[in-house]
């Protein structure tokens, strides 16, 4: 388990989270105080545990998936050096880097260290150890956080770019980026996934009609081919490992796929199972690059109390479930963080306390959640909306910094780890996707999986 850090409390109309003591030590101390009288001791008595799930940001184990353990830490992005909306994928041996940046609204500057972390296609760590997978240094420090400028809700930046001058990465596959404070790696910051990809198959991908006639109005299929020339491959059937997502979504990561002809170093699948995804909807989307005046479905702007940050009323969003497909435009869930009046500095964009409304007929028996980049594709507890029966709508208030957002409202069923994004928003075969196909190669004489190949498809550019 990770150091525990004082809990706090966070009220999303408030600019800074109010620390609370620590409650259920005073009930320990009477249920020992009490076994001393009743059995000589307190060995035998069990300490009282609060009970319900953990927050959110509360420090647990380490996650081997894009995760924050810090309620402090927010707008954190992972994208290749030069385009804010690229995906975290860099070749091996590439000069481009990764940006890591993010934002922490404590008032003082902490030292922030960083290091990469092996994993196998499945992310699970690796037995490799660090000087296998890296040169130089095995973890680093990140430079000293800059102060914002001429923003109402102070914070302190930080950024750094993977690799670097001081750490490069010598092996393909997926790596686990972790941020932690200052010479321990258990004190969490955030951990972000990435891909290092070695280009040694030629994948032929395509985005079709799917052959479920019921389906054939909502779903998109991606068909495949797999060519191998130059590499060995032992036994494709357990050694070549297919992943395909969605828009980034690690959530609905589709796996197992296995081949329906085997040709000379050529793998056809054929329509497989798992690439049969729904098209969903195009994303909605809040322009908060300017807060002057009221732009893309901001009903106002209204300063808040005192010298509070800015609180940003959306425009009552419709349920889209029956409505005819609507060519939308959007950027497929992800967000662009501006602030219009300097330029694009992220020290200079401010924070904003973002209303979502929902109205509907009647509540729906699943939870509602805003999703999409800004909730690194999760149902997080802050972005979870609240029926209000009075006025027939789903709202929500969530802190977000100056930008752009794409976003959708899915529902999640109380068994279901993964959300649905038609409930509320429809699906249709047209909607536009990205898709990327990852390949992977177990390489059992280094004893790890290879990167060995990717390919982006789109369902409407291919």
């Amino acid at each position: 388990m990770l150091r525990s850090r004082p809990k706090t409390t966070f009220d999303p109309l408030s600019s800074a989270a109010t620390p609370t003591r620590p409650t259920g030590l005073p009930r320990i101390l009477i249920l020992c105080l009490s076994s001393v009288f009743i059995a000589a001791g307190c060995e035998s008595v069990s300490p009282a545990i609060a009970t319900g799930t953990p927050d959110y940001w509360e420090p647990t184990e380490l996650r081997y998936e894009d995760h924050t353990y810090s309620q402090d830490v927010h707008s954190d992005q992972l994208f290749k050096k030069g385009f804010e909306q690229a995906p975290p994928v860099i070749d091996l041996g590439s000069a481009e880097p990764l940006v890591l940046r993010f934002d922490d609204l404590q008032a003082n500057i902490e030292n922030m260290n960083y290091t990469v972390v092996h994993c196998s296609a499945d992310w699970t760590p690796t037995d490799l150890m660090p000087g296998q997978y890296l040169t130089g240094a095995m973890n680093d420090y990140i430079r000293p956080g800059r102060q914002s400028y001429n923003t109402l809700q102070p914070f302190i930046h930080y950024e750094v770019e993977v690799p670097n001058g001081q750490m490069q990465i010598t092996r393909s596959g997926n790596y686990l980026l972790k941020v932690y404070r200052g010479s321990d790696e258990d004190d969490l910051v955030l951990t972000r996934r990435f891909m290092v990809t070695e280009q040694k198959v030629i994948i032929d991908a395509q985005v079709k009609a799917t052959r479920n006639v019921d389906l054939r109005d909502a779903a998109q299929q991606v068909d495949l081919t797999i060519r191998y020339p130059g590499i060995y491959v032992q036994d494709p059937f357990s050694d070549i490992h297919v992943v395909i997502l969605q828009n980034m979504r690690w959530d609905d990561a589709r796996t197992g796929l296995q081949p329906r002809f085997v040709r000379d170093n050529e793998l056809v699948y054929d329509y497989p199972t798992q690439g049969l995804f729904m098209g969903a909807n195009e994303y909605r989307n809040v322009d908060l690059k300017n807060l002057r005046y009221a732009a893309r479905n901001i009903a106002r702007i209204e300063p808040g109390l005192g010298a509070g940050i800015y609180d940003a009323y959306m425009l009552p969003d419709l349920k889209r479930n029956l409505r005819v497909y609507d060519n939308q435009r959007d950027i497929n869930g992800k967000f662009i963080v501006r602030n219009d009046a300097v330029d694009g500095d992220p020290l200079g964009a401010d924070y904003v306390n973002l209303h979502f409304l929902l109205p509907m007929t009647d509540a729906v028996s699943d939870e509602v959640y805003v999703y999409g980049g800004l909730t690194d594709f999760q149902c997080k507890k802050e972005f979870r909306m609240q029926w209000v029966p009075e006025e027939k709508t789903y709202r929500a208030t969530a802190l977000v910094k100056q930008g752009f957002y794409d976003f959708t409202f899915v529902t999640l069923p109380k068994s279901a780890t993964i959300p649905d994004l038609t409930t509320i928003e429809g699906s249709h075969y047209q909607t536009e996707n990205d898709y990327l196909v990852l390949v992977y190669l177990t390489d059992h004489l280094q004893r790890y999986d290879r990167l060995v190949g990717l390919r982006f498809v789109n369902s409407v550019r291919g």
